[in-house]
């Protein structure tokens, strides 16, 4: 058994809870003394008056008893309603397209002061030493950054080609880190049921930390192995009945409302008195663009009890107590004596529009985020190697020889990463569906693998292209187009920059996003990511496109592990039947 004691679950120093004490004794005097504010009680339910007393980035006291403790510094609240701050349950920083010490500026104000990541994203494409940036960057952050060991990378062994392998023995040698509290989403599930060794040697190594799970549309026997297996949660859940068939066999719901998987309307009833231990908020995939434009856990708060009418200290329960019961983080997720001071404070609960947030104790807008962001990721040393080393693509490569005959099409399904498997007749001249375009995945790691070439529904461009090498998991280039010419032109764009979106219309370059850190990460601010994606979308939009954000929704058909059709660099995936298949289905042979 690990002998791993977290930063954050473990108990305060002999140092700090003297001193707590001491000032509980009134022999000492506290740090800081938050006045004229009233505390919302997660267990109660109810909403109490301050003060509030910390020393040293933890609570002391709260409440009546702790008037008249004394403190170097009291702060005035004016009225203000303290919370916990909130805990993304679930994400990937990579896919805000943001390094983490801008994620940590563009969200720490908004009150999201913990996240739970898996860099697997930039693990797939520079394997150890992305994962060890990771680490290094959680060491320098305010926001409390807990990283997940990696656990499929790539997601399916033998079904694709990433950039890096990830073994168990490189797995292993983080199982002690302070920041690191278990094994990210086991997406391939199929090992998991088919009790593959590998698979099992994985959980075996990480069986005394949490396990985190991805089972979309999982139910009955299976859903009882993969939960058998230790598995503890999942944040692929996109129904109610889905929902309650995990909570009902012990699974924590990771409700999820990210930039194209959007899952809380279809979840929220879930949320009960007796289920919200077992509920959690995450973002999984959100971009500086919806950030900016609805906000990130806050977003997902209100909308709990504001369209939903979920009880308020339900809907901030489940963004932080939750989390923090669920992943063992002992100090996180209440305002109690002993919890670390991660504060929240607003002047109206249903609104959530918070004023200020304390991070430790600290007052963030006191901390000069911005002024450290260059200097944090300079010292950090993220791997910034070229990543794109396929070699220029022609148009004839991607040309697909359309014969009479019915294809397997990939169909988006609005607002969900699943799609939908489509089997469309071409007569010769044109398909009986309209709609359809040309998708192909292009291998970028330098094994000038031929492109893999399929059809998509859903996009509906009327002309050029778009392309990005930003496909989960294992960030091959993705692009969509009507003619090949177009895509040609879109794939070698992203080749030449050095990864990122972009946009082809009329044999030009429209819009374009540079992503220079593993083809999928920016190192410019969040306004100015939302600038170009807003720019983009704009571009998009142009040439037909009425997806609401397409580069994420194109990013994951090359994911081959959630239902129902994806593509890799090897060629079209049935996930339901978990094996390749061809593009056109081969004639039947009547006698």
């Amino acid at each position: 058994m690990s002998n791993i004691m977290h930063k954050h679950t473990q108990q305060l120093s002999r140092e700090q809870l003297t001193r707590i004490l001491a000032i509980l004794r009134k022999e000492q005097t506290a740090s800081l003394k938050l006045t004229n504010l009233s505390i919302l009680d997660l267990i109660n339910g109810e909403i109490n008056s301050g003060p509030i007393v910390i020393d040293e980035g933890y609570i002391v006291a709260l409440g009546a008893e702790a008037e008249h403790l004394q403190a170097e510094h009291i702060v005035d609240c004016k009225g203000q309603i303290a919370v916990p701050g909130f805990i993304d349950g679930h994400m990937h920083v990579e896919t805000s397209t943001m390094t983490p010490f801008e994620f940590e500026r563009t969200t720490l104000p908004l009150g999201t002061t913990s996240i739970v990541c898996d860099p697997h994203e930039l693990v797939n494409v520079v394997g150890k030493e992305g994962f060890e940036w990771f680490l290094r960057c959680s060491e320098m952050t305010h926001q409390n950054m807990f990283v997940q060991v990696s656990s499929c990378v790539p997601a399916v062994s033998g079904l694709d080609i990433n950039g890096s392998d990830f073994t168990l023995d490189e797995m292993k040698a983080y199982l002690d880190h302070p920041h690191v509290l278990g094994l990210a989403e086991v997406m391939d599930y199929p090992s998991v049921l088919n009790g593959h060794p590998a698979m099992l040697d994985k959980l075996a190594a990480f069986s005394e930390l949490n396990l985190d799970g991805h089972c979309p549309l999982l139910s009955g026997l299976e859903l009882s192995g993969y939960v058998a297996s230790g598995i503890q949660n999942c944040h692929e859940t996109v129904s109610y009945r889905e929902g309650k068939e995990k909570l009902t066999k012990g699974m924590a719901v990771i409700i999820r409302e990210g930039s194209v998987a959007k899952n809380l309307d279809a979840l929220a009833p879930l949320i009960t008195e007796y289920s919200s231990p077992l509920c959690l908020l995450c973002t999984d995939d959100r971009n500086p663009h919806e950030i900016a434009k609805e906000g990130h856990l806050n977003y997902l708060v209100k909308r709990l009890i504001q369209h939903h009418k979920i009880k308020p200290h339900l809907a901030y329960r489940v963004a932080s107590w939750s989390a923090a019961k669920h992943f063992g983080l002992r100090r996180l997720g209440l305002i109690a004596p002993g919890y670390k001071a991660d504060l929240n404070l607003m002047t109206d609960l249903h609104q959530v529009d918070i004023q200020q947030v304390l991070i430790g104790g600290k007052f963030v807008d006191q901390l000069k985020l911005a002024a450290s962001v260059s200097d944090k990721l300079a010292i950090s040393a993220p791997p910034l190697q070229p990543s794109m080393r396929h070699k220029t693509v022609t148009a004839d490569e991607l040309k697909i020889d359309l014969k009479t005959g019915d294809y397997n099409v990939i169909s988006i399904v609005k607002d969900e990463l699943i799609t939908d498997h489509l089997i469309c007749r071409f007569d010769g001249c044109q398909f009986t569906e309209t709609n359809i375009n040309k998708l192909t995945i292009v291998e970028r790691y330098g094994h000038q693998l031929p492109p893999a070439m399929g059809l998509v529904k859903g996009f509906e461009l009327s002309q050029g292209a778009i392309a990005s090498s930003v496909g989960h998991d294992s960030h091959n280039i993705v692009a969509i187009g009507v003619d090949e010419e177009s895509m040609a032109q879109a794939i070698n764009h992203l080749l030449a920059i050095g990864g990122g979106y972009c946009v082809v219309q009329n044999g030009k370059i429209t819009a374009d996003l540079m992503l220079p850190l593993g083809g999928i990460m920016s190192l410019e601010s969040s306004e100015m990511i939302a600038r170009q994606i807003e720019i983009l979308k704009d571009a998009a939009k142009r040439i037909g496109i009425t997806v609401a954000e397409p580069f994420v929704q194109m990013s994951f058909l090359a994911l081959p592990v959630i239902p129902s059709l994806k593509m890799t660099v090897k060629g079209l995936f049935d996930v339901n039947q978990f094996k390749l298949i061809d593009l056109r289905l081969e004639p039947s042979i009547t006698t």
